[in-house]
């Protein structure tokens, strides 16, 4: 025994001894060890290849000179992430001003490339990078209080490959591409990846968008965030055909409804944008809103959802909207307790503030907005009708746990509660939003099963442009768990597919993200989540890739693994020999179905002596 607990203790030890701490210092040397502070490294582009699972960077104030995209090059882990952060009250900045061409912007001048599991950066900012400030592409990536001015694409920027992106309280302002004339250049970019959370984010006077989420297929989730006076030309001398849009969240666009997903913003600002404050951009999905504030937005408003989705509907609870050209919100969107619905009126004496250049003051230590100019801009006074006329919210779709805290008899309307010196934090509703629909889907509660693989496909095939591949199934599919394959696009350097079920071969739905590849090189082991909560599952479930790019694509080495149904538990009732007079057919409701039907069903057979037996089966075609 005692034995036992001293290999526990060496193997801990030894987990502790792998984590090392490094530092970087403008004043530092790459031949040094890193180790101290008057020993540090002094280049990012060296301290970012070294670093690897469980290590520190503390990286001090001050100027560092980058001429080559810095780049994360060890993946890390769960247990043991990446840390490199700012020294707590410290600055620095990665100045890559020698990569922004104006008008020859090109990816090869990024400022920080994020490919790599589990890391995370804190609290540097990134200057004039010649193409995007940051590019997020791998799984589990924290970026917080990190400040991205002027560079030549999107700030911070989602790629294929990002999943569970965290963004934290980060800025992100005047960034433009001029050989695009302003078309490009938001401060946030989410038109890939899944699981993207934007929180106490803010995005200025970028040449194109605040937030640009044009083309993604996986719903983000926007809260607490500030998007103000995008899409003005302040480039003039380069740009005199000007094509930014200037709206402050671009919430969807393009691709039909598999290239929309619905979209959740909460708590945020949009205001002073030369577009529209918060835009649906004719996204097919329904988007949420709930707790905003619009502000003296143009365009077609400060809420801009006129048009009916194809896939659900808007939501639009507790938003408040003032000055600018109003709002247009589509009919049959839920609209619930929203200033407009109410008829309410404001003047600008009803806010502590409205100074909007307040907006940009510093952040504190920990990147937060405690500013008191910040902290008064948009807030209610007592004099505000806007104060208790909400509706208390205790499920937000994409945080089905979460309800919004007031203060007050009820929550108040727009982004900033009024402060009666007590809160009300409601119980969130435990209902899980996402969960099967037993009256619809057939599948109700996910039984147990046994998981196996029920695709493996080694042997390469191609799916040309705009078209499907073959249909594998029938499955007794309870839940999917992932699909492993080879992707290469043909013939260009980008090609993209889905994965889609169907529950009668006919009416398809993605499930898991878009697979992309942006070179003509075999991309091997792309891995696609398949474990939505959201997705169609059983008793029959049918799948394909659908080829949704404009480029042929080639796959081989696919494994879909999955969970099936256990088909057990078969009650019948003993007989006695006697002639079938009838056979008929129920899906898992209880609801009839032709004798034809494939998947999981109940065989009811009928003999002549009144006795019957009831038998669960699978069939197949």
């Amino acid at each position: 025994m005692k034995k036992f607990y001293l290999l526990i203790l060496l193997g801990i030890l030894c987990q502790f001894v792998s984590s090392k701490q490094y530092f970087l210092s403008p004043t530092g040397s790459d031949s040094n060890n890193g180790l101290t502070v008057q020993t540090a490294w002094q280049s990012p582009n060296t301290a970012f290849t070294k670093l690897v699972a469980g290590d520190t960077l503390w990286v001090k104030g001050g100027t560092y000179v980058v001429d080559a995209t810095v780049k994360a090059a060890n993946p890390a882990t769960k247990t043991s992430p990446i840390l490199v952060s700012a020294v707590r009250g410290e600055k620095p900045v990665f100045d890559c001003s020698s990569m922004r061409h104006y008008g020859s912007e090109s990816s090869t001048y990024r400022g920080m490339d994020l490919r790599q599991a589990y890391w995370r950066v804190r609290g540097i900012k990134i200057y004039k990078a010649g193409y995007n400030g940051i590019i997020i592409a791998g799984e589990n990536i924290t970026v917080e209080g990190m400040t991205v001015e002027e560079c030549g694409m999107d700030g911070i920027s989602m790629a294929a490959g990002a999943v569970n992106a965290y963004i934290l309280n980060c800025d992100s302002y005047r960034n433009c591409n001029v050989q695009a004339n302003g078309e490009n250049g938001d401060g946030f970019a989410a038109k890939e990846g899944t699981g993207t959370v934007f929180r106490g984010c803010r995005s200025w006077e970028n040449a194109d968008d605040g937030w640009d989420v044009y083309g993604g297929s996986q719903p983000i989730l926007i809260d607490s965030c500030w998007s103000y006076g995008n899409g003005v030309n302040y480039w003039p001398d380069l740009i005199t055909s000007y094509q930014g849009d200037g709206n402050g969240f671009k919430l969807g666009g393009g691709g039909g409804v598999d290239g929309n997903a619905p979209n959740v913003v909460l708590n945020s600002f949009a205001f002073g944008n030369i577009g529209k404050g918060f835009d649906q951009n004719h996204n097919s999905w329904g988007i949420t809103c709930i707790n905003c504030t619009g502000y003296n937005n143009g365009g077609l408003g400060n809420f801009a959802f006129q048009e009916v989705p194809t896939m659900g509907k808007h939501v639009m609870i507790n938003n408040l909207s003032y000055a600018g050209t109003g709002q247009q919100i589509a009919a049959g969107s839920t609209e619930t307790t929203n200033s407009w619905n109410l008829g309410l009126s404001f003047t600008d004496a009803m806010f502590e503030s409205l100074n909007v250049a307040d907006y940009k003051v510093e952040r504190d230590d920990d990147y937060r907005l405690t500013n008191p100019q910040i902290q008064s801009l948009f807030k209610l006074k007592s004099n505000n009708p806007a104060i208790d006329k909400g509706t208390i919210q205790t499920t937000i779709r994409l945080k089905p746990f979460y309800a919004i805290p007031y203060s007050g008899a009820k929550p108040d309307l727009g982004a900033k509660e009024f402060d009666f010196g007590t809160w009300t934090y409601p119980t969130p509703d435990q209902k899980d939003t996402t969960a099967t629909d037993t009256t619809t889907t057939g599948g109700g509660t996910r039984p147990t099963g046994t998981k196996t693989t029920i695709v493996n496909v080694a042997t390469q095939f191609t799916i040309n442009s705009g078209a499907k591949s073959t249909v594998w199934g029938p499955f007794c599919l309870a839940s999917a768990e992932s699909a492993v394959f080879d992707f290469q696009p043909v013939g260009s350097s980008s090609g993209a597919a889905i994965i889609e079920f169907s529950k009668n071969n006919s009416t398809w739905e993605q499930v898991g993200a878009q697979v992309k590849n942006g070179s003509t090189s075999w991309a091997t082991g792309k891995l696609i989540d398949l474990s939505a909560t959201t997705a169609p599952w059983g008793p029959t479930i049918y799948i394909r890739f659908n080829n949704n790019s404009t480029k042929n694509v080639n796959i081989k080495n696919l494994v879909i693994t999955g969970t099936l149904y256990t088909v057990s538990d078969v009650k019948e009732v003993e007989i006695s020999a006697g002639r079938i007079i009838s056979e008929l057919y129920y899906n898992l409701n209880g609801q009839k179905v032709e004798k034809t039907s494939v998947g999981l069903l109940i065989k009811k057979t009928i003999y002549d002596n009144g006795r019957f037996i009831i038998q669960k089966i699978f069939k197949v075609d």
